[in-house]
């Protein structure tokens, strides 16, 4: 997966902006050809990111506050024939472990299903869910305003310095998500079993 340059600052933006509590947002994108390490590979590109306004926001949970405000936005962007690709949300400090809770399983569900409805159908093959996970850094000596990425193998850790002593700590991962309808004939609604594959994450400044 490879996030364009303006959509990864709205990522970590929309983190930092709200701690210590959950952001979420959609995410839109499409299928792209780029070249990784020398090699030409096909990949999920982020062109865009959208921040939901409207949500109620836990430090362990967040949810649609305002579920026409989230459904208006779902039919603005297919107006704009634009491809939702998944979504995106944040777990702040304290966390145990980088990945997908049950809870949020639960959300890319209602989701997905709440898309398909206002016309936006490839969520219902594969969703992209990306993951940011912040902690807040206080640091003795001071420093300029900064902002560097560092490359893990799947993962990437973004580190800002907002103040002369604040600065955050972002690691960002990313999964395909996969829902499998039951047979129609023997579930009503459809029940969504998930299944969940991590993929690598690039950005422009780590493609070399």
């Amino acid at each position: 997966m490879f996030i364009e340059s303006r959509a990864f600052k709205t990522l970590i933006t929309s983190a930092i902006e709200v701690y210590n509590r959950e952001t979420n947002g959609v995410i839109l994108g499409a299928n792209t050809i780029k070249a990784i390490k020398d090699e030409r590979k096909k990949v999920v590109t982020i062109k865009e990111v959208y921040p939901f306004q409207t949500e109620n926001r836990k430090p362990s949970e967040v949810v649609h506050g305002n579920v026409a405000a989230f459904k208006r936005v779902l039919r603005t962007i297919d107006s704009f024939d634009a491809e939702i690709i998944g979504g995106y949300h944040s777990h702040p400090f304290p966390y145990f472990k980088v990945r997908l809770s049950k809870g949020d399983f639960a959300s890319i569900k209602e989701d997905i299903e709440a898309m398909m409805k206002v016309g936006h159908k490839r969520v219902a093959n594969e969703w992209l869910e990306i993951l940011l996970s912040i902690k807040k850094k206080e640091y003795v000596k001071p420093s300029g305003r900064e902002w560097y990425i560092c490359d893990y193998i799947k993962k990437l850790r973004c580190y800002v310095r907002t103040q002369k002593k604040v600065g955050w700590d972002i690691l960002v991962s990313a999964y395909w998500v996969y829902p499998k309808k039951q047979d129609p004939e023997k579930a009503r609604p459809l029940k969504w079993e998930m299944g969940m594959k991590e993929v690598a994450v690039f950005v422009p400044w780590n493609l070399d």
